[in-house]
């Protein structure tokens, strides 16, 4: 990849760190009970609602962000053995909160998918 590739990519590297630094802003300033990274997707999303959709530019960004997507794992599997003994107190509870939450994104995506696609045709 050429030098000017990456440098028109870093924009919007910045930007996505910005929603998400904004996000925490906001949550460790209103003490609001919503994780800050989740403020900054709903500001990102609102911003891309806005400008009516991404760039191309942001796109590549993205999947320049995705293709190391792996190494954010790396803090996950440090955290198992870390906290193996809630894991053992607690790991029904973990496993069924996080079954019922993945169902409950299935279907909203789904539900939402159909909404946008129906209007699309």
């Amino acid at each position: 990849m050429s030098l000017r590739h990456n440098l028109t990519t870093l924009p919007y590297l910045v930007l996505i760190i910005l929603f998400q630094l904004s996000g925490e802003f906001i949550h460790n300033s209103l003490h609001i009970p919503v994780p800050g990274a989740v403020i900054g997707m709903l500001l990102f999303f609102i911003y891309l609602c806005l400008t009516r959709g991404s760039s191309t530019n942001l796109i590549d960004s993205g999947s320049k962000l995705l293709k190391h997507l792996p190494l954010l794992f790396i803090p996950a599997g440090v955290g198992i053995i870390t906290y193996t003994h809630e894991l053992k107190t607690q790991g029904i509870a973990i496993i069924a909160s996080l079954t019922l939450g993945t169902l409950v994104a299935f279907v909203l995506t789904l539900l939402i998918f159909k909404k946008v696609n129906r209007n699309d045709v």
